[in-house]
């Protein structure tokens, strides 16, 4: 277990003490410990003291910084909302995917039907200039006749 030295103070002093007595507090090599925050984990916003030297020299030393439960219960619950919110938004975008889809689907079954109206228009085109090439040829026959 990890020790402390207290220089005459009690464990039960007040928060404007407890940071004049976590100055002083010592790891195992000796050095003075130095207060860090959990980044990642279940854990994630707690202060904890450990060694100075860490990640490379260090000693193993490692205690918990003296927190407020309410504190501590606040930061879990900040936690919770916002895994919950990430959930929510992944859902989301997994139904807007699905949306897109169905969307992307549709869109090509018009571009076919835009494809086939056009192949259509071409045909009538065709079929008007026969028509009236040919009434053009009718009325010069008549002429000519």
């Amino acid at each position: 277990m990890a020790s402390r030295r207290h220089n005459g103070s009690s464990s039960s002093t007040s928060s404007r003490n407890y940071s004049l007595v976590a100055s002083k507090m010592k790891c195992r090599c000796g050095l003075e410990a130095i207060t860090r925050t959990v980044k990642n984990g279940e854990n994630v916003g707690l202060k904890f003291h450990g060694c100075p030297r860490w990640p490379d020299g260090d000693c193993g030393f490692f205690e918990w910084a003296h927190v407020n439960p309410k504190v501590v219960d606040d930061l879990r619950f900040q936690v919770f909302e916002r895994d919950t919110q990430v959930a929510e938004k992944e859902m989301e975008i997994d139904f807007l995917k699905e949306e897109l889809k169905k969307v992307e689907k549709k869109m090509g079954s018009k571009e076919d039907e835009l494809d086939d109206t056009k192949m259509e228009l071409c045909h009538t085109r065709i079929e008007l200039m026969k028509a009236t090439r040919n009434e053009k040829n009718f009325s010069i026959s008549l002429l000519v006749s």
